[in-house]
């Protein structure tokens, strides 16, 4: 009986998962930013952008460097992390000079902070671009601050 009654709740469950599938209506795409459809938006960051990417990935290195100032082994691999993270920024630099990349912006960056820009799911300000490239390093850096100074107080 238990058997038969499992049966009918899983049974129930499929054809009501089933019946909210095939009912399913999209919600309709949103716009956040009115653009008509003769402005340009932005489909490339300002390189303000990507150096306050850099400036934040060098000062976590510089937390860690001040954390571990004594110690000349845990120095080395500080060391090591620095030329990865020259590796990881310079080369799409390198690669964006070399090949046919789009023009570098020349807008003022406030100007750019205030445009709509273009991403994969919809437009945006600049401001909320910046926002979410930079949220998690800077959370990362915040939370590596933290750590850092109970490490290199409380030794």
């Amino acid at each position: 009986m238990t058997a038969l009654l499992a049966q009918t709740i899983e049974t129930t469950v499929l054809e009501s998962e089933l019946e909210a599938a095939r009912t399913y209506q999209p919600a309709p795409h949103l716009t956040l930013i009115e653009g008509g459809p003769a402005a340009k938006l932005n489909t490339s960051l300002h390189p303000g952008v990507f150096k306050a990417f850099a400036a934040i990935n060098a000062s976590i290195l510089g937390v860690f460097w001040w954390t571990f100032r004594g110690d000349g082994e845990a120095l080395f691999m500080v060391a090591i992390s620095a030329v990865y993270l020259a590796a990881y920024l310079g080369t799409p630099y390198v690669m964006t000079r070399i090949g046919n990349a789009d023009a570098p912006q020349t807008t003022p960056f406030l100007k750019f902070l205030n445009e709509p820009f273009e991403t994969w799911t919809g437009v945006i300000t600049g401001r909320e671009a910046l926002t979410q490239v930079l949220l998690i390093p800077t959370a990362i850096l915040v939370a590596t601050i933290g750590m850092g100074s109970i490490i290199a107080l409380a030794g």
